[in-house]
């Protein structure tokens, strides 16, 4: 689904890509938060920000943010994430600094544009980070965080994601709603067979990007498959867990054929495709993919390792399941072994990020060395999934 950028939101990007960005200046939560207006210099003006949107199971959304002085704000929702005030309808007034919003479509994906009377054009607009999918509880918008230069990332442009293997009917037409034009799989063919391809909408392609985990998942399987303790915390204990997914991350940056597939994926969002990439869990393969695409948009570190962690807090559920499961098979009897692989940890992040640094110097040099970027795609890149 490809949005028309406004004449306004173009100028402003024209502008940040003569100046450059891959380093943002603002951090944000890690749920879906609006950065503050750039209005805030104007004495007398309402200025709004960390601007945030929970959804609730019962399909009511709360939304809440901080104002710079009392006064009204109304509320606007809409199914498209561009300027929902202008797209959709009103749906709360209020003095207050947080509102439940009710009685919207529970099928479908809402944006909110909260709009301060005394300042219209500080409007802030947010979307619950997650994208309420029932079967991939790891699958969330990339947009909404504060980048470089006063600008944003666009909500319901890039979507990441665990495997949708197993979406229900309503998980696949919730995803039709959102417009996806690429799946990108960056599953291995063993994970593929182990557990089967992606379910999406009619019309949606699938992109096959598959990206080693350094035989991670096939080995985990054979240790849990052992059903012998004394094995797995051989295999698992004393660290050696977690340095599985550090040399995984470091692979990211030093695997040629690894970066041509996130190459093909950043192209493919540059060129205009809305884009949902995906691995087995969603934290690793899919969480660098996440990371190298904010940074490339001037998010700044802070704000890509809270992304990065979000999936400790979206896979918990699942996580705590698998665990239980095993002990009860008897598979496991110590299945905490298993926390530094179902989970992710800051030290993984960096250490893609530090090969980085040791192998390009900087991350503009990997961009444009290491993943092969030159600087239209970088610039369309930028034009296409940043707003003022």
């Amino acid at each position: 689904m490809k949005l028309r950028r406004t004449r306004a939101a173009t100028c402003a990007m024209v502008a940040t890509l003569a100046l450059g960005t891959t380093a943002g200046t603002l951090a944000v939560s890690g749920t879906a938060v609006a950065a503050p207006s750039q209005q805030s210099a104007h004495s007398g003006r309402t200025v709004l920000s960390d601007a945030a949107a929970e959804a609730a199971s019962d399909g009511s959304v709360k939304l809440s943010w901080t104002a710079s002085r009392a006064g009204e704000v109304r509320v606007y929702a809409s199914t498209n994430p561009s300027f929902p005030a202008l797209t959709g309808r009103q749906v709360a007034a209020t003095k207050a600094t947080s509102v439940t919003v009710t009685g919207l479509d529970p099928a479908k994906r809402w944006y909110f544009q909260i709009v301060p009377d005394r300042n219209p054009l500080g409007a802030v607009t947010v979307a619950p980070r997650g994208i309420g999918l029932s079967a991939a509880g790891n699958a969330r918008d990339l947009g909404g965080y504060k980048a470089a230069y006063g600008l944003t990332v666009k909500y319901g442009q890039v979507y990441r994601s665990d495997a949708l293997t197993k979406l229900t009917d309503a998980d696949v037409a919730r995803l039709q709603t959102l417009g996806v034009d690429t799946v990108a799989d960056l599953r291995t063919d063993f994970e593929l067979n182990l557990n089967g391809p992606d379910k999406v909408p009619a019309g949606t392609e699938v992109l096959r990007v598959p990206v080693s985990d350094g035989g991670m998942y096939q080995k985990l399987n054979e240790v849990i498959a052992s059903k012998d303790p004394v094995k797995q915390a051989e295999a698992l204990g004393n660290g050696k867990a977690e340095q599985l997914l550090i040399d995984a991350n470091r692979s990211f940056v030093n695997d040629a054929s690894q970066r041509a597939q996130f190459t093909e994926v950043i192209k493919r969002i540059a060129n205009g495709e809305t884009t949902l990439f995906n691995c087995s869990a969603g934290k690793d393969r899919t969480g660098w993919m996440s990371a190298v695409i904010l940074t490339a948009l001037g998010v700044d570190r802070a704000t890509v390792t809270q992304d990065y962690l979000l999936s400790n807090t979206y896979l918990k559920a699942a996580n705590d399941k698998t665990k239980a499961g095993l002990k009860y098979a008897g598979l496991m009897q110590n299945p905490d072994l298993l926390d530094p692989l179902l989970g992710v940890q800051k030290q993984y992040l960096d250490a893609a990020f530090d090969e980085v640094q040791k192998q390009y110097g900087s991350f503009d040099r990997f961009l444009r060395v290491g993943l092969g970027l030159d600087g239209m795609t970088l610039a369309k890149l930028r034009l296409r999934l940043l707003t003022v």
